[in-house]
């Protein structure tokens, strides 16, 4: 909950100063306090690879008087503005929202100063794909890969899986196991989702502060649960509540006679329409629309493409593709789609070779692709999801494909069913994955075809994937993503000075090979300080644990829960009766592989 409150209340957020209505003629805030959702929502609470750039003089921009000024005094400042350059000892003027001047010496001119000196200050992470209403889910199939029912490109056999598609998609948010055999029937269905509006709020508002402590101001939440209207206010609302930066990319859940996705053209009463009318009528707001719609039908017989109808809301369009290099042909051969993709992003973009070979060189063989060249000249984003697709079976982290091309990519944590939303460990990914598969073809034992081998990436570039192209995926490389005076402070600190890192040789290199989120020091967002001195900034986090944990619980008990058909198979990831996850053991064995030989190891 928010901290210094004697009465609970939801928070004022600038988001929602002007309190747009929700359904029914109701604010927002009454809609909230008249559901379960206000309980829980008052008792909580309150591209091109760029060069490197030589340091330069104070930049300095003017802006109106009057607002909080805070400077961050005589840290090492990571701009990432060539023109603004970088800076062994300067400080960082904000004034209300904005960068106001980066340089060395400005002088305190009022308001706080912050002692930066043996720290690193930089933009703040930006990550571009997350089902955050996962986070109660955290790390329950760690041992698990991307299986969905009658994927033939997988395995065949042995199904029902331990795997993403069935723990996590199946159990946990849709409360109803496919049988493959029989399309459109169920072995076990629940009758709804096992989560509450409730329980993806909680989800939500965990994920974004979670994130906060770890630096990362922004990132982009994937839905996949709006299974009614409820459940998508309730997860927005998580997000406005955080006080993150965030796109909410307005995703399908389940549909049981009650959704609204899509919505439809020209209609704002339902659907993408509803929400961009109730939730997202200002650009100046740190929560933004985006809309998972893709570059086909909107829906069954529509006459325009989900893109089209993403855009006519305002949203930007964000897609999963995982192995889809024929879905991007076929945007571009549709001219509704237009040419400028410049507010597209598609995740993960595994496999979109044109030839059957590995993703690893910069030949005419492995690099070429009709989809990476027409989604290249047409201006698209590419977020990576590169520690997640190497332990899910994704596919190859198309990290080569995309420099090969010309993209700068960004990075994505995905799933927290998974793997963590460390941007470090992102960045660590993407550097490690790079180079090891470049390096290996220097050696003529792992390299018979004599392949070229592709320049190998830096740290600072590495740097950039987790913030500018992140910045230009969301669509807000004008506000943040850059130290740039005129932008808006989203800012992360980060100790130098800690035993795990010092000293200091090369600002990039620390921070890339060296640093894990214990560096993460102080956050700003909009220019307010959010995380101080390793503390979230008005929050008990005792209780945000503590509530999450609790909806953690009831979504295990109605799983457990009496079924309207079926019973739930043994074995998904589960060792007992009735079914909770393998809290002690491995999960996910059963269908991992199912074709090679246990391993029998030693010491």
């Amino acid at each position: 909950m928010r901290q210094g409150s004697s009465t609970p209340e939801t928070p004022v957020t600038p988001e929602r100063e002007a309190e747009s209505c929700a359904p029914g003629g109701k604010s927002r805030r009454d809609f909230l306090k008249s559901s379960a959702l206000g309980l829980a929502a008052a008792a909580l609470a309150p591209g091109k690879l760029t060069d490197e750039a030589a340091p330069a003089e104070a930049t300095t921009v003017v802006h109106g008087h009057g607002k909080k000024r805070i400077l961050l005094k005589d840290g090492i400042v990571l701009s990432l503005d060539p023109k603004v350059g970088d800076f062994e000892k300067a400080d960082v003027l904000i004034e209300g929202k904005k960068i106001v001047a980066v340089g060395p010496s400005l002088g305190h001119a009022g308001g706080e100063q912050i002692d930066c000196s043996g720290a690193i200050v930089m933009p703040g992470f930006i990550s571009t794909h997350n089902h955050q209403y996962e986070c109660l889910q955290r790390s329950i199939i760690p041992d698990g890969i991307i299986v969905f029912a009658g994927n033939a490109q997988q395995q065949s056999t042995a199904w029902p899986y331990e795997a993403y598609g069935t723990v996590v998609q199946s159990i946990w948010t849709a409360g109803r196991l496919p049988d493959p055999v029989a399309p459109g029937t169920f072995l076990w269905d629940l009758g709804r989702s096992p989560y509450d509006p409730q329980d993806c709020y909680i989800s939500e508002l965990v994920a974004c502060l979670s994130q906060i402590t770890q630096g990362v101001t922004m990132g982009t939440d994937t839905s996949q649960a709006s299974h009614t209207p409820e459940y998508s206010d309730a997860m927005i609302q998580g997000l406005m509540d955080s006080g993150r930066r965030m796109v909410y990319d307005y995703t399908n859940g389940t549909d049981r006679g009650l959704s609204e996705f899509p919505g439809a053209s020209g209609d704002a009463t339902r659907g993408i329409g509803r929400l961009a009318k109730t939730y997202f009528n200002s650009k100046d707001q740190l929560v933004t629309l985006g809309f998972a719609g893709g570059p086909g039908p909107a829906f069954a017989g529509a006459p325009y493409t989900g893109w089209q109808l993403g855009r006519e809301f305002g949203a930007l369009i964000n897609n999963h593709n995982v192995g889809g290099f024929q879905t991007i042909i076929n945007a571009a051969a549709d001219p509704r789609n237009g040419t400028d993709w410049s507010d597209v992003t598609q995740v993960h973009c595994v496999r979109w070779q044109d030839n059957a070979s590995a993703q690893i060189s910069i030949d005419a063989l492995t690099s070429q692709s009709r989809a990476w060249e027409i989604f290249a000249a047409n201006g698209g984003h590419s977020s990576i999801a590169v520690i997640i697709e190497m332990q899910m079976r994704h596919g190859m982290p198309p990290i080569q494909m995309a420099l090969d091309h010309g993209i700068l990519p960004s990075l994505s944590p995905d799933v927290e069913t998974n793997m963590t939303t460390d941007p470090f460990s992102m960045m660590r990914g993407a550097f490690c994955v790079q180079r090891a598969l470049a390096n290996d073809l220097v050696f003529p034992i792992s390299n018979p075809n004599n392949l070229p081998a592709p320049q190998l990436i830096t740290c600072r570039q590495v740097i950039e994937m987790m913030t500018i192209a992140g910045a230009a995926a969301n669509r807000v490389l004008d506000k943040v993503g850059t130290l740039t005076p005129g932008k808006e402070a989203d800012i992360v600190v980060l100790d130098a000075s800690n035993i795990n890192v010092a000293p200091i040789n090369n600002v990039a290199g620390a921070i890339v090979t060296m640093m894990d989120t214990r560096n993460v020091r102080d956050v700003l967002i909009a220019g307010k300080i959010v995380y101080r001195s390793g503390k979230l900034v008005g929050w008990d986090t005792r209780r945000l644990v503590r509530d999450i944990t609790r909806a953690r619980d009831r979504v295990l008990r109605r799983i457990n829960g009496p079924a309207l058909v079926g019973t739930l198979p043994p074995g998904q990831n589960s060792l007992s009766n009735p079914y909770r996850p393998n809290f002690l053991g491995s999960c996910c064995y059963k269908g991992q592989n199912t074709t090679a030989p246990e391993y029998r190891l030693r010491p």
